[in-house]
């Protein structure tokens, strides 16, 4: 009973937040509202339980599906535009770790500490590795939190008004307009559900892994290639969707406490100017990414912003940006980082 309240408390309050978000046409309120209500919730000593591994892992497979669902032949033989974009972001991402590394290592005169709070790798993955090297692990989750909150916050928000911008001045020159959306196969339930089976087993196989983003990349890697083999293409439920949306925001939410408020203000001043570099990086990136390939912005500010892979992959969904090219760009920038922190951590000690 006491549990059913806890997930009613939560639900209703996840539910108010996106209403709220919605009538007052934020960008990305399936996310942003959510987080919101519970962080608030959170902060004033709520004492929610953060959501289980399973159900993290579900609304992972859920956006892979959506995601995979999407790729047929044709997008797959798209997909070579990312290419020099994916060089920027694997080298973006290192050059901007180490420079944030050392911009937190004037305030924490710890070099692990620093590496791994500068590190776009994810609050989990980053506390892990921190744990290991004798770090100090409530200001890496700090500082990891922070990004995470204020990519989530101020990215949608850039993006729209950069968006409405260029709808005002009218499609630049050198910009080529979308292609027109591709028919969709109408497919019968009985004819989908294997397909989505494919996706699950795929996304749990990664998981089993641990691959990283390993419930998002499975589910839509192997959906996308059933797909292709298949020449399939058809559209993921939207009201799947809207729910995995909400619980990502939810997940976010209730990751907020009043400890973290609280180591928050002990380091305001580094915390203030980390988030800006963040935001003038992302910007500045992003930017040079739309003049290198004329994508829509918001499709390029989301593809470099250094967020959780779901989460950014959630918003691109919410904002009508190209999920794909962003999944791809936030895997690299996330395998960066998997794959090349360790191995520079021992210098760092």
């Amino acid at each position: 009973m006491f549990f059913l309240s806890k997930m009613g408390l939560m639900v209703g309050l996840a539910v108010a937040g996106y209403g709220l978000f919605k009538k007052i046409n934020f960008p990305a309120p399936s996310i942003m509202g959510p987080m919101m209500s519970l962080g608030t919730y959170q902060v004033l000593g709520g004492g929610l339980p953060e959501f289980s591994l399973t159900v993290v892992n579900i609304l992972q497979i859920t956006i892979g599906l959506s995601l995979g669902a999407r790729i047929n032949d044709q997008k797959l033989a798209d997909l070579r535009k990312v290419l020099r974009p994916s060089l920027i972001i694997a080298a973006w991402t290192l050059l901007s770790t180490f420079g944030m590394a050392l911009v937190i290592y004037q305030f924490i005169p710890d070099g692990t500490t620093a590496l791994f709070a500068a590190a776009p790798g994810g609050i989990s993955e980053m506390t892990v590795l921190a744990l290991v090297y004798g770090s100090e692990v409530p200001i890496v989750s700090t500082y990891q939190f922070v990004r995470l909150v204020v990519i989530i916050t101020v990215v949608p928000l850039s993006a729209r008004w950069l968006h409405r911008r260029q709808q005002k001045k009218g499609m630049a020159a050198d910009e080529k307009p979308d292609p027109p959306e591709q028919p969709q196969c109408s497919l019968k339930t009985r004819q989908i559900l294997p397909l989505y089976l494919i996706g699950i087993l795929g996304g749990l196989l990664l998981l089993t892994l641990n691959f990283p983003g390993g419930g998002v990349v499975g589910a839509m890697a192997a959906l996308a290639m059933t797909n292709v083999l298949l020449k399939k293409q058809y559209i993921f439920p939207n009201s799947v969707m809207q729910m995995a949306l909400i619980g990502i925001g939810m997940s976010i939410g209730l990751e907020f406490s009043p400890e973290i408020i609280r180591t928050i203000q002990e380091m305001l001043l580094p915390i203030i100017g980390f988030s800006f570099l963040i935001v003038l990086s992302n910007l500045a990136v992003g930017w040079y990414i739309r003049h290198l390939t004329h994508w829509d912005m918001i499709t390029c500010l989301l593809a470099s912003a250094p967020g959780g892979l779901s989460q950014m992959l959630a918003a691109a969904e919410e904002m009508k940006a190209d999920p794909v090219t962003v999944s791809i760009l936030q895997l690299v920038r996330l395998l960066i980082i998997i794959t090349c922190i360790p191995l520079l951590a021992p210098f760092f000690v």
